[in-house]
């Protein structure tokens, strides 16, 4: 990747100022914190698509806009727990995100990083967001929140379904990267049954998550070429991408549930 690229990258991500004060509500808190465990899988995805020369535009695109919505997104929820004082252990989750956030951010806008190092570093990125997102999910009893919860981490566990994939399909590593796509493609099939199951859905809830059984199960077809020897990132890509802003929409749906109750 051509280094003035990875230099607007740097000045992007140096200049992006945080917004703060936009996260208004809990519900609110647990779906932007959610969203960074999907960037965290998003930009490493972006970062491996772009080096195989996959629809490098897009990809590179993908990585900038998520450098900036993580920096500006991580910040506000430091306001939100800020000024909401909340617990502790939000506090502290919030700080260690950042701390492995840091790292990842150094991968990402360097030149011929490592496939292996992007994959261990978005791996305890999302890992510590995770957590994040459990301490404020813990604060609510609200049964639509953690639909909130569990939708937004559908929309993280399509970018890691198509962040292994393209690792496996760039690396030609299939055991190392085989047994944690077919737990991300297993815990995906669990979360979708549950949220298709929910009486808290709505007619419009409903809709969309059948839009997302039909797009799944196309995208599961992939996954049954890569055992057989075939790869097709750029169909992964782009299956994965739809599931992406279907389950972002049903987040957001959630969301509104959760602040309504």
């Amino acid at each position: 990747m051509k280094t003035l690229i990875f230099g607007f990258c740097i000045i992007l991500a140096a200049t992006s100022l945080p917004s703060f004060a936009q996260i208004d509500n809990l519900s609110q808190a647990i779906n932007e914190s959610g969203r960074l465990r999907m960037l965290s899988q998003r930009m490493a995805k972006a970062y491996i698509l772009n080096a195989m020369d996959v629809q490098p535009q897009k990809a590179q695109s993908q990585l900038q806009n998520g450098l900036a919505k993580f920096e500006s997104n991580i910040a506000d929820l430091e306001h939100y727990a800020k000024s909401n004082e909340s617990p502790a252990a939000v506090t502290v989750s919030i700080g260690v995100a950042k701390q492995e956030w840091a790292g990842l951010k150094e991968q990402l806008l360097a030149q011929g990083s490592s496939t292996e190092d992007l994959i261990a570093l978005s791996d305890r990125t999302l890992l510590a967001c995770e957590e994040v997102v459990s301490q404020l999910e813990q604060l609510s009893n609200n049964q639509s929140a953690r639909l909130v919860n569990t939708s937004g981490r559908q929309r993280m566990l399509s970018q890691r379904i198509a962040k292994l994939y393209s690792a496996i399909s760039s690396t030609g590593d299939v055991n190392t990267y085989a047994a944690e796509l077919k737990l991300a493609v297993t815990e995906f099939d669990a979360a979708l049954a549950l949220l298709t199951k929910s009486k808290e859905n709505t007619h419009f809830v409903n809709h969309k998550l059948r839009k997302v059984e039909t797009q799944w199960k196309f995208s599961k077809q992939g996954f049954l070429q890569l055992e057989k020897g075939a790869s097709t990132p750029l169909v992964i890509s782009m299956t994965t991408e739809t599931i992406l802003k279907q389950m972002n929409d049903i987040t957001a749906l959630y969301q509104e549930l959760a602040n309504n109750k």
